[in-house]
């Protein structure tokens, strides 16, 4: 079982767990994968008639494999793993302590992959396009990327799926890819009604997008909160608060329209928004933002009842003309 945890970089405290992961079959397909890549016909060949192209194909929806660009089949590492049998399989075979030492260890590879990439956009180097990294959209932004878009695939957000750390809703990741044939391929309408939708319940969104060489956009539109996505998470681990993701408004408060009803105040992520406990036969006083803790999400403009609150544009996006 040691030799299967350096084949997919799987943890070594997970030995125990190994089978809640893999079946039996899949862990032979891995040992004889180890350091090379096969065609399916060399599979079988290795491993008898019994894996079949259905098998295979379920090995690499699963994570276990990867295709190779030349149609062979390769190990896939542990984290493409993990992310589909948190999605859609076994949380609940594992203890607890279990559960939260793989998070921690998921979200140290992701911090340490992103790592340089937030050093140097922390430094004011411009981000290049060809790289997905978060930032912040209004709803107004997400209708209009949605319009260069040409396909749209509903999934399970991973991190609230890994993390657990709140109620919110779950289906809610936007993938404009559907890596594995896992996702449910939906309407551009359908798509911005779950972002709307998912706005409504508190969450902000988040694109992660890249341009290819002939201009095509990548990527997907995040819903996220700030107790689980690991965006968020990496924000503090690096002390990286907007610029990872990416801030680009400020909230600003009218107070003539405002009535003081709090409700911003209940729904900013980060507590950025104050407001002064009522006091006896006074009338309620309007909130105070924060700017310093602000992070231009519109969570708060978007749930205002009078539309007291507006965003104001602090930067521009390097992925703008998608957005303007």
């Amino acid at each position: 079982m040691t030799e299967l945890l350096d084949i997919c970089g799987m943890p070594v405290f997970l030995e125990p767990w190994i089978t809640r992961f893999y079946t039996t079959l899949e862990i032979e397909l891995l040992s004889r994968l180890k350091g090379k890549a096969m065609t399916a016909d060399e599979i079988r060949q290795q491993l008898g008639s019994e894996p079949s192209d259905r098998f295979l194909e379920r090995a690499w929806r699963r994570g276990v494999v990867r295709r190779m660009d030349d149609g062979r089949i390769a190990p896939a590492e542990f984290h493409v793993r993990f992310e589909s049998w948190a999605l859609f399989e076994g949380w609940q075979d594992l203890p607890d302590d279990i559960k939260d030492r793989l998070n921690r260890w998921e979200l140290a590879y992701y911090t340490a992959r992103h790592r340089g990439t937030v050093a140097s956009l922390k430094a004011g180097r411009p981000r290049p396009t060809v790289d997905a990294c978060p930032e912040y959209l209004l709803l107004e932004e997400v209708a209009r990327l949605f319009a260069h878009i040409d396909h749209f695939y509903l999934w399970p957000c991973n991190c609230r799926a890994m993390m657990r750390g709140c109620s919110l809703p779950q289906l809610t990741c936007i993938r404009f890819s559907n890596a594995r044939g896992i996702g449910w391929e939906i309407s551009r309408e359908r798509a911005l009604s779950v972002v709307e939708e998912a706005n409504r319940k508190g969450l902000m969104q988040s694109a992660e997008l890249a341009v290819d060489s002939q201009g095509r956009l990548d990527g997907a539109l995040c819903n996220c909160c700030n107790d689980c996505c690991f965006p968020h998470q990496l924000a503090r681990e690096l002390d990286a608060a907007k610029t990872w993701p990416l801030s680009r408004y400020l909230a600003d408060l009218s107070t003539e329209p405002c009535n003081g009803c709090g409700r911003c105040v209940r729904r900013c992520p980060f507590d950025a928004i104050v407001q002064e406990k009522k006091k006896k036969g006074m009338p309620l006083s309007p909130p105070t933002i924060e700017t310093t803790r602000c992070r231009g999400c519109g969570v708060c403009a978007t749930g205002c009842p009078q539309e007291a609150i507006h965003m104001q544009k602090t930067r521009e996006s390097v992925l703008e003309a998608y957005y303007a």
